[in-house]
């Protein structure tokens, strides 16, 4: 696996923390390795269905050419947490911090309704 250092001062010149630059780059890492995985399940299906209901007893131990194809097309691709690096240094995505609501703290003040005497 290979190391891509990343400027830290680049990455603080839009946004002045760091952290939540850092955040924002994993979760849209996160997001795209979600939809990466999604497309390599749907194309590694077929083959999935075909290992768990074999037609015959040899069928389920074959090894498919085209599964391994398709596996290694994926291993070689960008990793995910790289192409948000990139695409957050094209400005292709930024974020924006919500900011906390403020919960008001309304204060009961001792009004008994009874009389004091």
């Amino acid at each position: 696996m290979s190391v891509k250092p990343v400027d830290l001062n680049k990455l603080r010149s839009s946004h002045l923390n760091l952290y939540e630059t850092v955040v924002a780059i994993s979760k849209k890492a996160k997001r795209l390795h979600d939809d990466e995985r999604a497309e390599l399940e749907d194309k590694l299906l077929p083959y999935k269905e075909m290992i768990r209901n074999p037609t015959s007893e040899s069928e389920s131990d074959k090894i498919y050419p085209e599964q391994i194809a398709i596996s290694l097309e994926f291993e070689i691709r960008e990793k995910s947490s790289h192409k948000a690096v990139a695409q957050y240094f094209e400005r292709k995505y930024d974020y924006i911090l919500e900011k906390p609501v403020e919960k008001k703290v309304v204060q009961n003040e001792d009004n008994d309704e009874t009389d004091g005497d």
